[in-house]
């Protein structure tokens, strides 16, 4: 199966290193952001016919309470895919393909790629909320030297930034072992956040 996101694999992209230091938990409380933008980088490791594969990506974040728009891009710049997400359904475009539904986007993102992405879930742990409650945030103090499992992922806050004395994610560290792919590492870098 062709695997739009295997190109990227000919890019190399810096394995997001001199990222700051968790910082001190005396900020002001973060809220979750329905309306929100964000840009960062994505590096994934997996198999695929029982070879070690890997890819670099970047990624625009748009979302809105009504839907999210994500577009995938080499690091080079090349847009690869773009995903429109709203409650009815999602669609998937990729360059030189009809575009792609499904009531279910990861399942959508999972048959793409040849690997999980949980998309769904993104929504709320890239903000750094646990699920669509977003009753209790996840902090530098509630975060440090633990994980959280969450939807079959075991996800680690790697590192975080502050804006205007708010925390924020700035790196994601998720794994999850598969039948579909072994075991699945994802790196999620966010660069750049904007709720405006």
């Amino acid at each position: 199966m062709f695997n739009f996101l295997i190109l990227c694999a000919l890019f190399f992209l810096s394995a997001c290193s001199n990222l700051p230091a968790p910082i001190s938990d005396n900020s002001a409380p973060r809220q979750y952001h329905q309306q929100i933008d964000m840009a960062g980088r994505l590096s994934a490791q997996y198999e695929q016919n029982n070879k070690p594969q890997a890819v670099h990506i970047n990624f625009n974040w748009s979302q809105t309470p009504q839907q999210t728009l994500i577009t995938l891009t080499s690091p080079t710049g090349q847009t690869l895919a773009t995903l429109l997400v709203n409650a009815q359904r999602a669609q998937l475009n990729q360059t030189d393909k009809p575009p792609q539904f499904a009531s279910n986007v990861n399942q959508l993102m999972s048959d793409a790629l040849g690997w999980p992405l949980p998309v769904a879930g993104l929504r709320d742990w890239l903000q750094g909320f646990m699920d669509a409650t977003h009753d209790v945030a996840i902090t530098p103090a509630n975060s440090a030297d633990s994980s959280f499992l969450v939807d079959g992922w075991n996800l680690r806050y790697a590192a975080w930034a502050s804006e205007n004395n708010i925390e924020r994610p700035k790196r994601l560290d998720l794994t999850r072992q598969t039948g579909q792919a072994g075991l699945v590492t994802l790196r999620i870098v966010i660069d750049e956040w904007n709720t405006q």
